[in-house]
C-alpha cells in the first residue's frame, strides 16, 4: 500500500509539473487580441543623455532639408528598412523564417515601428554639450542618401553609406554593413573633424520597444518564457533585466567589451560594440512606456582628422552556435530555464542524430531509446521490483484482512514482509522519478530551440512546436498509458484505483495542446517502457516456468 501510495503522489507531482508547463504553453499562445500600445510621445527624445565636456568652438547643428524616406535593404536572410533620421533600423523581417506553415507566408517581422508596434535598433553619435550629430534638445541627424533600395544578390557584402554634415566643418559618414548569410550589421561612423578643436562625443547603441504585460495564467506554479532584457557582465555572462526590473530602476555598469539585448521566443536583437574601451551599459524607461536598453562609449577626434568607431547589431533567430561565435555568453540567451544543463545535453544529441537522418521526429524517437538505454540498469531493478510486488500482492491482501481494524499493524506487518522479502517499497517509483527532470528540460528545448520551429514530423505532423491538429498523437499517448497501467499491479486501495484509472484520461486531456513533440516524446517513452516491463517480467518467469517443466 505504501508503494502504491508514493507512485499516486508522484503521478500527481508530474501532473502538477504537467499543468506548470500547460499554463506556460497558454502564456506563449495567448488568444489573439487586439493590442494598442504606445508610440513615444511628442517632444520625448529617445537619444541616450550622456556627460561630454562642453566646448563653445563648436555652434549648433544645421540640418540641411532632405526628403524622409525610408531606405529599403533586402539580402538573402533579411529585408531591413533604414530611417534617414538617424539611420535606425525601424523594421526587420527574417525571410528564411516564415511566421506560418503556409509556403506563401512572409517572413517574421521581428523590428517594426508602426502604429502597432514600436521595437527598433538605434545607433548615434552625440557630441559635445548635444551639438551633433544627435541631441537630446535639437533631435537626430537626418542622413542624405545616394540611393533609397539596395540589394544583397550575388554579392558576399553590401554597404549601405548615409551622409551628414553641419556648418561648422563636422562631417559624419554612418555606414550600415550586411553580408551573405548573415544576420549581423556592422555598424561604422567615419568622423572628419575640420575644426580647430578637439571633438569629444559619445557613440551609442540601443534597443527600444513597447511592453505589453500579458495576461498571467492562473495554472498553479505558471512558468512563462523569458521576455525582456539582457546583458553580459564579467560577473553573470547571461544577466537578466526583465521589463518590471527596467522598470524598477535603471540600470547602470562599465564593462570592457560586452553586449546588451532584447529577447523574445525565437529570436533575438542584440548590441556588441566592437571597442577595447570601457562601455557604459544603461537601461531607461520611457514615459510613453517604451523600454530601452543599450550602451555608450566615449569618441575622441583630433582637430583636422579622421576617426572611426563602429559597433554590431544582432537581428536573428537564438541560434547558439551562431550566437558563440558573435561574443562571449551571447549563446546563453537560448534560455532553457533552470534544467539548462539537462536541455543542453539534450538539444546536442537531438541535433547530431538529427544531422544523420534529417527529420526532427525520428530525432526525439531516437534520444528516447537512448535514455531509456542509459537508464536500463535502474529500470530493470525498478521493474523487478514492481514484478516482486505483484507476486506478494495476495500475501498484502491476506494482512489486510487480518489487520482491517489496525492500519497501524497492518503498516508494521507490510514492512516486516518487505524485509523479509528483501523488498523495497520505493523501488518501483525510479522511472516516474528519472522521467520529471527530462520531460521538463526537453519541454524548454522544444519551446527554446528555433532549429525545431516548424520541424515537421511526418503524415499529419507538420510542426514539432505546435499542438496536433487533429489530437491523434495525444490520443495514441494516453492509450499507451492505460495499457502500460494495465501491467502494473492494482493499488489496494479502492480510491486509489479510482484516482489511477482516470489518470490516462487527466493526462490526455492535459497534452492536447502541448507541442506534438513533447507528446511523441512522452508516446514513445511509454511504448519503450512497456517494453522493457514486459521482457524483465518475462525473464523473471523464466526459472519459474523451466522448474514447472522438470515436475
Amino acid at each position: 500500500m505504501e508503494l502504491q501510495r508514493i507512485r499516486l503522489f508522484l503521478l500527481i507531482a508530474l501532473f502538477a509539473i504537467g499543468m506548470s508547463l500547460y499554463s506556460a504553453w497558454q502564456q506563449e499562445h495567448p488568444p489573439a487580441e487586439t493590442v494598442v500600445t504606445t508610440l513615444p510621445a511628442k517632444g520625448e527624445s529617445d537619444i541616450p543623455s550622456v556627460q561630454v565636456v562642453p566646448n563653445s568652438a563648436i555652434m549648433p547643428i544645421q540640418q540641411t532639408t532632405v526628403i524622409r524616406q525610408e531606405i529599403e535593404v533586402t539580402t538573402d536572410v533579411l529585408k531591413v528598412k533604414i530611417d534617414p533620421l538617424g539611420g535606425d533600423i525601424v523594421r526587420a523581417e527574417l525571410i528564411k523564417y516564415p511566421q506560418t506553415l503556409d509556403p506563401l507566408s512572409s517572413g517574421v517581422v521581428f523590428l517594426d515601428h508602426s502604429e502597432m508596434r514600436n521595437f527598433v535598433a538605434q545607433s548615434g553619435l552625440i557630441g559635445k554639450n548635444e551639438l551633433g550629430p544627435d541631441s537630446r534638445t535639437l533631435g537626430r541627424a537626418l542622413y542624405e542618401v545616394v540611393q533609397t533600395t539596395y540589394h544583397l544578390g550575388d554579392q558576399s557584402s553590401l554597404k549601405v553609406d548615409l551622409h551628414w554634415k553641419n556648418e561648422n566643418g563636422l562631417q559624419v559618414i554612418k555606414s550600415l554593413i550586411f553580408k551573405k548569410g548573415s544576420y549581423l550589421i556592422e555598424v561604422q561612423y567615419q568622423i572628419t573633424n575640420a575644426t580647430p578643436s578637439v571633438w569629444l562625443g559619445s557613440f551609442y547603441g540601443q534597443i527600444r520597444r513597447e511592453f505589453v504585460k500579458e495576461a498571467s495564467s492562473s495554472f498553479l506554479m505558471g512558468v512563462q518564457m523569458y521576455q525582456g532584457g539582457a546583458l553580459y557582465t564579467p560577473n553573470k555572462p547571461f544577466k537578466k533585466i526583465s521589463f518590471p526590473d527596467m522598470q524598477k530602476a535603471a540600470y547602470k555598469e562599465q564593462i570592457e567589451g560586452g553586449w546588451a539585448a532584447l529577447l523574445e521566443r525565437y529570436f533575438l536583437c542584440a548590441f556588441i560594440p566592437k571597442t577595447e574601451a570601457i562601455n557604459h551599459y544603461y537601461t531607461r524607461v520611457d514615459e510613453s512606456n517604451v523600454y530601452n536598453i543599450g550602451e555608450t562609449t566615449a569618441v575622441e577626434v583630433a582637430p583636422h582628422a579622421t576617426g572611426s568607431i563602429k559597433g554590431e547589431f544582432y537581428i536573428g533567430p537564438e541560434a547558439a552556435d551562431v550566437l558563440k561565435t558573435i561574443s562571449p555568453g551571447l549563446n546563453l540567451t537560448v534560455d532553457y530555464g533552470i534544467l539548462w544543463p539537462i536541455s543542453q545535453v539534450l538539444f546536442w544529441l537531438l541535433k547530431t542524430i538529427n544531422e544523420f537522418i534529417g527529420n526532427w521526429g525520428w530525432s526525439i524517437i531516437l534520444v528516447t531509446l537512448v535514455i531509456k538505454i542509459l537508464f536500463y540498469p535502474l529500470s530493470s531493478a525498478s521493474y523487478r521490483s514492481m514484478g516482486n510486488m505483484r507476486r506478494l500482492q495476495p500475501r498484502i491482501e491476506l494482512l489486510k484482512e487480518r489487520h482491517k481494524e489496525d492500519k497501524q499493524q497492518f503498516s508494521a506487518a507490510l514492512m516486516e514482509l518487505y524485509r523479509k522479502e528483501k523488498l523495497n517499497p520505493l523501488g518501483g517509483c525510479l522511472p516516474i522519478l528519472i522521467q520529471i527532470p527530462v520531460f521538463i528540460a526537453l519541454y524548454y528545448v522544444l519551446l527554446e530551440s528555433v532549429e525545431l520551429r516548424h520541424a515537421p514530423f511526418m503524415f499529419w505532423i507538420k510542426d514539432l512546436s505546435a499542438k496536433d491538429p487533429f489530437y491523434i498523437l495525444p490520443l495514441i499517448m494516453g492509450a499507451t498509458m492505460f495499457l502500460q497501467q494495465k501491467m502494473n499491479p492494482a493499488p489496494p486501495d479502492p480510491m486509489q484505483a479510482k484516482v489511477m484509472m482516470f489518470m490516462p484520461v487527466i493526462f490526455t486531456a492535459l497534452f492536447l495542446n502541448f507541442p506534438s513533440g513533447l507528446v511523441l516524446y512522452w508516446t514513445a517513452n511509454n511504448i519503450l517502457s512497456m517494453g522493457q516491463q514486459w521482457y524483465i517480467m518475462r525473464q523473471m518467469q523464466q526459472p519459474k516456468t523451466a522448474l514447472q517443466k522438470v515436475k
